[in-house]
């Protein structure tokens, strides 16, 4: 359903409270009946983020990340409204309120745009919800029900998903040219989730009948399906989103039955089950990966001693245990110094006149930082 790797030039979160200390990989966890919250790949240290009680009213269904600009996207289906949040669950804000029952959406943060699905419509927004763009249209019915959506904005790509249909159509981002790149038929014929991996030029299906799914390969058009491993479907497990981490070999499946997550190998071996929802609604789950070769040309980054608070900051920062007076550059995420100079733990460093976004703050040492102005 979602990219897991957020393909951003260098674009790194991390843990925080009041002081910076460490960065890690995190998994963005939607349970409708408790609400969003962060642990770490393994399914450790939970961290409560944003409180839902699912209702008629209120079904939190969908999360995208926005990094850059500390935000993130939860989608309200039975609400029917796109709510942006701060990375750490603050600062709720109504970005779009939708006429028709909400189906997925994407974030396009290179191009600042956010794609949506809906019953019978598919187009794009602003990130604040403006500039509506109408892509496609189409009528809700048995057969025709689109669900899921992926975006390859190098190629100039959406993949779109029809539940009802059983099939995977490719598009071009403005509608058009419509390409049909699988059929769901066999045993296995209801498609629950599907996920890219632009790296390799794969992608990674789930599909499943009443009684039996399997979660498969195939290339980018839909040739050399693999097997990777099967399931039994049933009230205790409907695996209904697809999560990868390409750089530790995993992909991860959610169970909305089961109320769990499992992770795999990518060659679908070695389950290990990883967490267990209290709130009884799993609905979708995104990764944010640390990008380990982000190092700035430096090889010792990230430093465990040195830390920097307040994080976020809209007014300064300042740097704890520093030892000696050291000179620092400031640099955003495109790599352009944009400040620099020399300091001490007791000084302060004035970022009121920066952009909102993340940024990197480089020592003489070698040791490197971020932090995020708002």
């Amino acid at each position: 359903m979602k990219q897991t790797y957020l393909l951003l030039v260098l674009v790194v979160y991390f843990f925080y409270t009041n002081t910076i200390n460490a960065q890690t990989d995190l998994i963005y966890h939607v349970d409708s009946g408790e609400g969003v919250f962060t642990t770490l790949l393994d399914g450790t240290s939970k961290n409560s983020l944003a409180s839902y009680t699912a209702s008629a009213s209120s079904l939190a269904h969908d999360i995208e990340l926005d990094v850059t600009n500390n935000h993130m996207y939860v989608l309200d289906v039975n609400g029917r409204n796109l709510i942006r949040y701060d990375l750490d669950g603050n600062n709720s804000t109504l970005v779009y309120s939708y006429l028709t029952t909400p189906r997925d959406m994407e974030l396009d943060t290179t191009n600042g745009i956010i794609y949506h699905i809906v019953n019978g419509e598919v187009f794009s927004t602003s990130l604040v919800g403006s500039n509506k763009n109408s892509l496609i249209t189409y009528t809700p019915s048995s057969t025709n029900l689109l669900d899921e959506l992926e975006l390859d904005v190098n190629n100039n790509h959406m993949y779109i998903l029809n539940i009802n249909g059983d099939h995977l159509t490719r598009y071009n981002l403005d509608g058009s040219n419509s390409t049909l790149i699988y059929s769901y038929t066999g045993g296995t014929q209801y498609p629950s989730d599907f996920t890219t991996d632009f790296t390799n030029n794969l992608i990674y299906h789930i599909s499943r009948d009443n009684t039996a799914g399997e979660i498969f390969t195939t290339d980018l058009l839909g040739n050399s399906k693999t097997i990777l491993t099967t399931f039994t479907a049933g009230a205790s497990l409907l695996y209904v989103d697809i999560e990868l981490d390409i750089e530790n070999n995993h992909m991860y499946l959610l169970s909305t039955n089961g109320d769990l997550l499992d992770r795999y190998d990518l060659d679908g071996s070695n389950k290990t089950s990883i967490q267990s929802y209290s709130g009884s609604f799993p609905k979708d789950i995104v990764i944010f990966k640390v990008d380990s070769t982000l190092s700035l040309n430096d090889s010792e980054v990230f430093n465990d001693k040195l830390s920097l608070f307040p994080n976020p900051s809209n007014e300064f920062i300042q740097i704890m245990n520093l030892e000696s007076k050291l000179y620092y550059a400031i640099y955003n995420t495109l790599g352009a110094e944009i400040q620099n100079g020399r300091i001490t733990s007791e000084d302060q460093i004035d970022v009121s006149g920066f952009e909102n976004g993340l940024y990197f703050i480089k020592f003489e040492n070698g040791t490197t930082l971020q932090f995020i102005k708002k």
